[in-house]
């Protein structure tokens, strides 16, 4: 079976893709089977040097990706840059210059009751992971949750969205590194495979995707105990003070929401302005979106809406809004060409309204007022979801009390959607908005399995613990907990004193 790929912008068929079969989905996780087991001999430095293959590959070819990417996505050139290719590239980077050192064995403190002996971690590898990739950034969610894992010491089956399968992007990827080849398999077709691979029982799931069908993946895995990573849906808030400053504030705004048409997880939603300036910032913000140019090339700002559901559940929201009494200052309706929505403003917006309660995933803006600190903080942790939000202040102290006030698992203080750009910073939501991180050092060690390992290089020693029990050992061990509680030099002499006391009580058992 085959199914086209359409350029959603032109309608042009851009080629024919074969969707894999039940079958296929069970020889791609065989072969995932065969290649984890087979990635446990695999120095991290080999991982690495597949890596490095990746990175030289998304230099040689940039020019390449970016066709392909806003061919199968609509979007416009500068998005595909900014979202696939600068992203996913800081991403590897990253990961090639941190890997070593996240994934080295730990050494922990022992305590002193277990004076001897010697305490690590070792972070393994789970086995297979299945990552099942969006449409929205068809080449950076998708690579980034794959490489981490397979640098991780995971074997991987990638399955991109069936609207952006980028084909022949990962055909070249496969083929960038032996490694690669062996490690990652690409399923190709509608979202029924993933349901088939996770049946398959893989020994982790990484999703990004809509909170619905997140919902089905975790009926799925629970009674399997596969442990998920799930980046859902959200409906990120941006709050601005009157102390702000306002012209950059407007710029993020604008850029916040209308960045990749709207078709980005942190993408800016609700828009909160404070009341003394909410008329400056909307009569701004109205300006900016008039200057808005839509197209695909490398002089546009706005591009296409990629799939045909995703500009119907926006014209939906939108419509519905207006027919309950919303105010739509700019904006509300596609353009001219039909597959670019036009930057849309809208105040008035009631929690009856699906724009308020649904994610829009598109370059729509709801508009709220609050009056005070504490009013903006209840409306923002009213929402169900929190994956990104920023706070506009110039006041410092605000903005700590804020970032740590708010639900959510970003908070950008006086910049908008940036916690993606540092790989560092780990990665995802709260509430619906999903949980687990990806990026960064807890993304990586989310790939990973944690291996306790305690060793003990006693001769001949019985331990204090071991039979036989006593009273007169009951009563030293209470001792021991005792001191335990102390502080300063007398919780050392009595540790001392009840430790050397139950030596010479095992010694003596010993003899028996």
């Amino acid at each position: 079976m085959v199914f086209p790929v359409i350029n959603p912008v032109t309608g042009a068929t851009l080629y024919q893709q074969r969707a894999a079969t039940p079958e296929d989905c069970r020889a791609a996780m065989a072969s995932a089977r065969a290649a984890a087991a087979a990635l446990r001999e695999v120095p991290l430095a080999v991982r690495l040097d597949a890596l490095q293959a990746v990175l030289g590959w998304l230099q040689r070819r940039r020019e390449w990706l970016l066709d392909q990417i806003v061919a199968e996505s609509g979007r416009c050139r500068g998005d595909a840059m900014l979202s696939d290719l600068f992203q996913l590239t800081e991403d590897l980077h990253w990961l090639h210059d941190n890997a070593a050192r996240v994934l080295a064995d730990e050494a922990v403190p022992t305590p002193i009751t277990l004076l001897g002996k010697r305490s690590r971690i070792f972070h393994e590898p789970r086995g297979v992971a299945v990552v099942i990739s969006p449409w929205n950034l068809p080449l950076a969610i998708g690579m980034t949750a794959a490489m981490f894992a397979l640098v991780a010491g995971n074997a991987v089956v990638l399955k991109p969205s069936e609207h952006t399968p980028m084909s022949a992007v990962f055909d070249e990827v496969r083929a960038l590194h032996p490694l690669l080849l062996q490690t990652l398999q690409v399923v190709q077709g509608g979202g029924d495979l993933g349901s088939r691979l996770i049946a398959e029982r893989p020994d982790l799931v990484v999703f990004t995707g809509s909170l619905a069908t997140g919902q089905k993946i975790l009926a799925q895995t629970a009674p399997l105990l596969v442990p998920v990573i799930m980046e859902l849906g959200a409906k990120d808030a941006m709050l601005v003070f009157d102390d702000a400053d306002l012209p950059r504030a407007v710029a993020a705004a604008c850029w916040g929401n209308l960045h990749n048409s709207g078709q980005s997880c942190t993408a800016v939603e609700r828009l909160y302005v404070q009341r003394g300036v909410y008329d400056r910032f909307l009569a701004a913000l109205i300006e900016s979106s008039e200057r808005i140019t839509t197209g695909t090339g490398a002089e546009a700002d706005l591009g296409g809406i990629t799939t045909d559901f995703q500009m119907r559940r926006i014209e939906e929201q939108v419509e519905e809004a207006r027919q309950q009494g919303a105010t739509v200052h700019y904006g509300g309706r596609r353009s001219e060409c039909g597959r670019f929505y036009l930057p849309t403003l809208v105040s008035g917006v009631t929690d009856d309204m699906r724009l308020a309660r649904e994610e829009t995933f598109g370059p729509v803006l709801a508009l709220y007022r609050f009056s005070e600190e504490s009013e903006a903080v209840a409306l923002h942790n009213a929402s169900p979801y929190g994956l990104s939000s920023s706070v506009w202040t110039t006041d410092r102290l605000r903005g700590e009390r804020l970032a740590r006030a708010l639900e959510t698992g970003c908070v950008n203080l006086n910049n908008v959607m940036l916690t993606e750009g540092n790989a560092g910073l780990p990665f995802g939501g709260v509430k619906l908005s999903g949980f687990g991180r990806m990026k960064g050092a807890e993304g990586l060690l989310g790939m990973t399995r944690s291996k306790a390992v305690l060793e003990d290089t006693s001769r001949g020693k019985p331990e204090p613990n071991w039979y036989p029990y006593s009273g007169e050992k009951l009563a030293l061990m209470g001792e021991l907990l005792d001191a335990l509680g102390e502080k300063g030099l007398r919780r050392w002499w009595r540790l001392a004193r009840a430790g050397l006391a139950i030596e010479r009580l095992v010694r003596r058992l010993a003899r028996r």
